[in-house]
């Protein structure tokens, strides 16, 4: 949306670092990603009023207080690992509905969802396969004598880095701060005034984790300032410690600390860019010391088509791990108001056994209640 002179998150979601339901101005401003000419791209237009723009693309309207939206994506993917078999398989990795009710300055934020596999670090029943999830569920109070603060408790994104909705990217889950399962529960604040916004976030753990040994807790933060039109820059931090490291059972102090970079030079170009280091203090396991990151190329060859390139980047720090490199190709059709298919062609050289190739495709299509 910074292609479109929109800079902040805070105007069109809940969440005020962009997650969760969308606004109604939220809402309004997403047809400027339909394939519809009649849509102003004027960020000094009034706001779209179009009945699809309301829930359940106009079915029925909701009181000012409440907002509800969906998240539904179906995707199918091919993958093959080195000289291994290719694995083909369809999937749904989001079956969310959200909630939000806003009553003068308190609020309160949930979802609920359906998750067939890969979703137990958000996962409410406990089953092997086939959960109810719930991504986030969090009660705020808005600060501030225009109410552009807000202070919340409870399960939510963390605030790092550039939200991406390619959750595979190696800068989101080298930081385990994708949009699936990464949430975690504790309190934060968000603030912003002028060109200038950030959020920081105290990390109690994630409770749909067991036992506790496994629960991360630390902080995380970002604070990004927009000082010409279509540029913004910004910096993260993330500390935590875990007694029992849920991936490599030791006793971990993990750190990851970057730069992120938005920039739209011409109206149909988006440049999205981000850096990390990484770093990781084992106990009785030693120390790693890594980076990660990715450059992305978005280019709108006409309303609602993209066209996006992203070459990335990372190496963990393990021993004897060399550089692993990847590349995107993608493209993106908004094909009606709240609704899109996105195909995505990903070559991998991974950086270990000397260089093992993986090629995936993914076909997802998403639409938003």
């Amino acid at each position: 949306m910074i292609r479109y002179g929109y800079p902040d998150c805070a105007s069109c979601h809940t969440d005020p670092s962009g997650a969760g339901t969308l606004t109604a101005r939220g809402r309004a401003r997403a047809e400027l990603l339909t394939l519809d000419d009649e849509v102003t791209t004027d960020p000094e237009a009034p706001e779209i009023t179009k009945p699809t723009s309301r829930f359940l693309w106009g079915a029925f309207r909701t009181p000012d207080a409440l907002r509800l939206g969906g998240d539904l994506r179906a995707t199918y993917t091919s993958t093959s690992v080195g000289d291994g078999p290719t694995e083909r398989r369809g999937d749904l990795p989001r079956a969310d509905l959200f909630a939000d009710v806003r009553l003068d300055r308190f609020r309160a934020a949930a979802s609920v969802g359906y998750a067939h596999d890969d979703s137990e670090k958000a996962s409410l029943t406990r089953a092997s396969s086939d959960n109810l999830v719930s991504r986030e569920h969090w009660l705020g109070v808005e600060l501030g004598p225009d109410r552009g603060w807000l202070l919340r408790a409870g399960r939510m994104m963390l605030p790092f880095g550039l939200r991406t909705i390619e959750n595979g990217l190696w800068a989101r889950t080298s930081t385990r701060t994708a949009l699936d399962q990464d949430q975690e529960y504790g309190v934060a604040f968000y603030a912003a005034k002028g060109p200038v916004r950030g959020e920081i976030m105290a990390i109690a753990g994630n409770y749909e984790v067991r036992p506790d040994d496994y629960r991360e807790r630390g902080y995380s933060a970002y604070v990004e300032v927009a000082p010409l039109e279509g540029f913004a820059i910004g910096l993260s931090s993330l500390f935590t410690r875990a007694r029992r490291d849920i991936v490599l059972r030791v006793t971990d102090y993990r750190q990851a600390h970057g730069l992120f970079v938005r920039y739209s030079p011409t109206m149909p170009l988006v440049l999205l860019a981000e850096g990390d280091w990484l770093y990781q203090s084992l106990t009785g396991s030693g120390h790693r010391a890594g980076y990660v990151g990715f450059l992305q190329a978005d280019w709108e060859a006409k309303q609602g088509l993209h066209f996006m390139v992203t070459g990335e980047t990372k190496n963990d720090g393990g021993v004897g791990e060399d550089a692993s490199y990847g590349a995107w190709a993608s493209a993106v059709w908004f094909f009606a108001p709240h609704a899109d298919l996105r195909l995505d062609d990903i070559f991998r050289r991974l950086g270990r056994s000397g260089g093992v190739d993986e090629l995936s495709w993914f076909a997802t299509l998403h639409l938003y209640l």
